[in-house]
């Protein structure tokens, strides 16, 4: 049987023991969770992907890809993430975990650039680099050989920016959460929703915003009358920019890691979505569908919803069983706002 390169890295990472770290984000194959033995380390900036690792019994911690300068592992894989700075700034911070002799797994497609992040990373190690097809994707080894490291530009990757703004006063933002560096135009046109919303039925004491990024649309919300925001998100990026955020805009509320709001008991008057229709490179609609299930969850019989999703998303076809009414309020050629009301999995209370 021909070798892929999920089942070579799967293999290392067995035989690296205690010595190994997978380094798991949206585009790592769930089969390679489920095969790992129980007590693999594996670091993960997705919430679900440490919930799913856990309940498998793995050694899992949950950051914004903060690996341990510790330079004792023996091998670090990952599949290479969408963003070419979350690449160079897992490749700067492997060469720090990593013992002399060290080895760097990446593996991906032709088409997430796999050739090009193996030279950076074989460069930036003080080696040659080494790539290979194995099955559909390609696999690239970096072995820790020189004696310092050659450091990529990772657009200062940790660093939290002041990019943006909403009215007055500053957005903060940073790369590795999906639109960091603008403010996405279909959150824009929900949130140009919200004074009349609000107008209409009241400002809602409790929010949730599901899925919140760095946090526009609970500041939005907020600056309109909300008064206590909770936001939810999967990605560690995107909730350390959201709570700097309700620091800045003195948002009363909190800022929760969770899957769809799994584990987040509260009811809520009104729920705010722009959910994802993409998971890593690939389009997924039953991803999309879950938002609307769990907004519905989340709400009083007699809360609300606001969706913004793209015009090829089916948001009233998602909406059935789910919703008892999917009012559409606003659009533009790209985007579609949706007023959802009547939760049909919300309580009866």
């Amino acid at each position: 049987m021909r070798a892929d390169a999920a089942g070579t890295v799967r293999d290392a990472l067995i035989a690296a023991g205690a010595r190994g770290l997978l380094v798991a984000d949206e585009n790592c194959p769930p089969a390679l969770l489920a095969g790992l033995p129980p007590g693999t380390r594996v670091l993960s900036n997705r919430w679900d992907l440490c919930v799913a690792g856990r309940d498998r019994g793995l050694e899992v911690s949950f950051s914004d890809f903060a690996l341990p300068a510790t330079a004792d592992l023996e091998l670090i894989a990952c599949r290479v993430p969408k963003e070419r700075a979350v690449v160079r700034h897992l490749i700067n911070r492997a060469w720090h975990a990593l013992a002399p002799g060290g080895r760097l797994l990446l593996w991906g497609g032709k088409h997430t650039g796999i050739k090009t992040h193996g030279k950076e990373a074989a460069d930036a190690f003080g080696g040659a680099p080494e790539v290979r097809k194995l099955g559909p994707d390609y696999l690239a080894v970096a072995t820790r050989t020189g004696a310092t490291l050659h450091s990529l530009d990772d657009a200062d990757y940790e660093a939290l920016r002041p990019l943006l703004a909403y009215g007055a006063r500053e957005l903060f933002t940073k790369p590795g959460l999906f639109g960091w560096d603008q403010i996405d135009p279909g959150s824009a046109l929900l949130a140009a929703q919200l004074p009349g919303i609000f107008a209409a039925g009241g400002a809602p004491a409790r929010l949730l915003d599901l899925g919140c990024g760095y946090g526009y649309l609970s500041v939005a919300a907020h600056a309109h009358g909300a008064d206590a925001v909770t936001a939810t998100d999967t990605c560690a990026a995107a909730l350390l920019a959201c709570a700097k955020n309700f620091a800045v805009h003195g948002i009363a509320g909190e800022v929760v890691p969770s899957d769809c709001a799994a584990g987040i008991a509260e009811r809520f008057d009104l729920v705010l979505c722009n959910p994802p229709f993409h998971r890593g490179f690939a389009a997924d609609q039953e991803l999309c569908a879950r938002f609307f299930r769990a907004a519905a969850g989340h709400l009083h019989r007699a809360g609300r919803a606001l969706f913004v999703t793209h015009r090829v998303v089916p948001a009233a076809t998602l909406a059935q069983g789910v919703f008892r009414s999917c009012e559409p309020i606003a659009a533009t050629s790209s985007f579609q706002v949706n007023l959802l009301q009547g939760p049909l999995r919300a309580p009866l209370i």
